[in-house]
């Protein structure tokens, strides 16, 4: 995928808006689901950017997620309910929009 689309940019990386580990094991959808142009997009990449909040959140527990990180407890949402999820997540920070190549996201100054 990533020869497909090419490099983010400088000082960024490909995010998954569904992470990754939802692949296989934790939330069982198939790779070429998540790992799909319609689920990725660019965002700024390193110490205190946007990138490391967005990991730190998913590695954070909240009253709503019962005890477990917001990753393991989003392993039990729907494809659709952790795209929301993860697409609310970056508006936090930023706006994100929908393009004919994709997402783009513009963080907030």
């Amino acid at each position: 995928m990533k020869n497909y689309i090419g490099s983010p940019g400088e000082g960024k990386a490909w995010h998954h808006i569904v992470e990754q580990s939802q692949v296989g094991k934790r939330a069982n959808f198939p790779a070429s689901e998540v790992n799909n142009v319609k689920n990725i997009i660019s965002i700024p990449h390193r110490s205190g950017t946007v990138h490391s909040k967005i990991s730190a959140h998913y590695s954070s527990k909240f009253d709503y997620t019962n005890g477990l990180t917001v990753r393991d407890w989003l392993a039990t949402q729907s494809f659709e309910d952790q795209f929301k999820y993860g697409k609310e997540l970056l508006e936090e920070f930023g706006d994100v929009s929908s393009t004919s190549k994709g997402w783009v996201f513009t963080e907030f100054k």
